[in-house]
């Protein structure tokens, strides 16, 4: 399970900047998560909880902002929603695309209590 190393160091790095601006806990931290990128929300938001124990992070909220999958298509440059990496161009039915979003992990802001 990936996800808990994931939580691990999203902790991780929370916890250093938080303590890098003198703050005394953390009240939550935002993600953005790809529906691409091959993680399962709902096991690193249980990972995340294990994770937080002890830590400044103890009792803080995640909040996942799960963003769609883009892709365009390289022979008629048409841009749509794709689920997968093998999507069907709905214009001209290419299998030639470029996914631009949806394999994103990004830790977007820290909350913290002072």
């Amino acid at each position: 399970m990936h996800e808990m190393s994931i939580a691990m160091s999203i902790i991780d790095i929370a916890c250093k900047e938080a303590l890098k601006d003198g703050a005394a806990s953390i009240s939550s931290i935002e993600l953005e998560v790809g529906k691409l990128a091959g993680i399962m929300v709902d096991s690193l938001k249980f990972c995340y909880d294990s994770v937080c124990k002890g830590t400044l992070a103890e009792n803080s909220k995640l909040v996942v902002n799960e963003l769609p999958g883009f892709a365009k298509c390289l022979d008629c440059s048409t841009q749509f929603e794709v689920d997968s990496f093998m999507a069907l161009c709905p214009q001209c039915e290419s299998y030639a695309i470029e996914v631009y979003q949806g394999r994103e992990l990004r830790l977007k802001a820290i909350s913290v209590n002072e």
